[in-house]
């Protein structure tokens, strides 16, 4: 029989959170301010704050706190995705963990049915959680870095004899594109449409230029590759040749993996993926990809913590 690893503390509390909801904001607060609350109303970031009381001498029944600096009260969601919801912090709790365990991501109507709560309110939480996921730190990839694009929204379906093969250009999908740090990030960015200005203004955005550049043989890499002071590599996939037979370093495999994440969320869990909300399923595969070697319980806790200053509000969740 096989040994069994050390438990994990953080599931150990997670287990627990999901079934008691001052649990649930306890291992919230624990994990998105530690052991030094702080006041996250309008940026005041004091740190004298206390937990106010209810009638019993215990916490009081919403969990809040009053921030002794600018006098304002506030809870654990102040100021995060979770804020101005009245879904159970359990609920979050259980969302967190199974959006962040589930190899291909996590279908909102799982989420409906495991918790009980609507499935508007399911799929409302998993974009709010899946908003908490993106990165915005404005850091650029370096290094060696690929790029590659592929086209997203469900599998191909048969729509006449011209368009029987397509499964790409030509169809309704949405191209994306990604670029990726070996050993490091990778960002995904869905397109209006591919041409070579949108392709080389994406990928400028998010890669240093001093970086080695490796993509396949497609034409709108080439502008772009010219700019880049560690060379541009190609690889002719055109040709059925995916690495460099005399340089065995250039290739844009990684970039594959990448693809192969989304592939196996969009065909597995979420079957097809609308335009408007595809950016929010971008952000969760960019994290699990940035997080592939942490434990689900590290994954949780660095969730939740991206969750601090970040807001999708319902207008923004439903408007066009």
């Amino acid at each position: 029989m096989a040994k069994k690893g050390p438990r994990s503390p953080i599931l150990d509390a997670l287990r627990l959170a999901c079934r008691d909801e001052r649990l649930a904001v306890e291992f919230m607060e624990r994990h998105r301010w530690g052991d030094m609350p702080a006041c996250p109303k309008d940026g005041c970031g004091c740190m004298d704050v206390y937990q106010m009381s209810g009638a019993d001498g215990g916490r009081n029944k919403d969990y809040r706190w009053r921030c002794r600096g600018c006098k304002k009260m506030f809870t654990v969601r102040t100021g995060t995705v979770m804020e101005e919801t009245r879904l159970p912090m359990r609920a979050w709790c259980f969302a967190f963990w199974r959006a962040c365990a589930s190899k291909k991501g996590v279908a909102a109507l799982q989420i409906h049915r495991e918790t009980e709560i609507s499935y508007k309110s399911a799929l409302y939480l998993m974009h709010r959680i899946r908003t908490a996921m993106g990165t915005d730190d404005g850091t650029k990839l370096s290094g060696t870095v690929e790029a590659d694009e592929t086209y997203v929204g469900g599998k191909p379906r048969y729509r006449g004899p011209h368009n029987k093969h397509k499964s790409g250009r030509g169809t309704d999908k949405t191209p994306v594109v990604v670029v990726v740090q070996r050993g490091g990030a990778a960002r995904l960015r869905a397109m209006q449409r591919l041409t070579t200005k949108n392709l080389a203004q994406a990928i400028e955005e998010n890669v240093d230029l001093r970086s080695r550049f490796m993509t396949d043989d497609l034409n709108a890499y080439t502008t772009i590759g010219r700019k880049f002071a560690g060379g541009h590599f190609t690889t002719k996939h055109s040709y059925g040749r995916y690495v460099d037979f005399d340089d065995p370093s250039i290739h844009s495999n990684t970039a594959e993996s990448v693809f192969s994440l989304i592939k196996r969320g969009v065909y597995g869990t979420f079957h097809s993926v609308s335009k408007k909300h595809l950016p929010k399923y971008l952000n969760e595969f960019e994290f699990r990809w940035a997080t592939r070697f942490q434990s689900d319980g590290e994954r949780v806790s660095a969730a939740v913590k991206a969750a601090d200053g970040k807001r999708l509000t319902y207008q923004g969740h439903v408007g066009a």
